[in-house]
């Protein structure tokens, strides 16, 4: 899995999937300030034409955010409900965000956006996951939120059906079906 697998079609949660095989946590992406400085851009959480620093973001702060959306949504997709020191450390996040949040009308000019104009550091990476995991926690899907069996990363359902099992058929999906396949056919040899 590369470091722009994008998966979990939602913002916050394709930042809890930097980490490659949960929970063991193999393949840490945000290692390095450039290892979250090429998630954001790939995501989309930061533009690539706008130069950032480190700006006082330790990434212990980002990892702490991230381990905490990790945590709180893999509850929900287990359907249990989420510690509330994780809660916490979002909603303090988002509470930071949208202080030094500007709104702008939306390109399609239906509702706004919250933009952080004039950041030249790495903060607003980090309040754009916190205002993303504040709206799915806030506004759902929440019974849309699942969690792949064989790597861990989790995911917003978005299929017609809601029976998205994966996190991606090409990855894991079809990984898992071979060795099915594979074991019945040597099974009944």
């Amino acid at each position: 899995m590369s470091a722009t697998e994008l998966v979990g079609n939602c913002l916050c949660l394709d930042f809890a999937n930097t980490v490659t095989k949960r929970p063991e946590g193999h393949g840490d992406r945000l290692v390095t300030m450039e290892g979250l400085l090429t998630w954001a851009r790939a995501s989309g959480a930061h533009p690539s034409d706008v130069p950032v620093g480190g700006g006082g973001v330790a990434l212990s702060e980002a990892i702490n955010l991230r381990e905490s959306v990790y945590r709180m949504f893999s509850a929900i997709a287990a359907q249990r409900r989420p510690e509330p020191g994780d809660v916490a450390v979002i909603m303090n996040a988002y509470a930071a965000a949208l202080q030094s949040a500007h709104l702008h009308l939306h390109h399609e000019g239906v509702g706004h956006v919250l933009r952080w104009p004039g950041q030249r550091s790495a903060r607003p990476i980090l309040w754009s996951v916190a205002a993303s995991a504040a709206r799915l926690l806030l506004e759902g899907p929440l019974g849309r939120v699942g969690e792949c069996p064989s790597c861990g990363w989790l995911f917003l359902d978005t299929s017609r059906n809601g029976r998205r099992r994966w996190c991606s058929m090409a990855m894991c999906g079809n990984q898992v079906k071979s060795r099915r396949y594979y074991a019945s056919k040597t099974a009944h040899r």
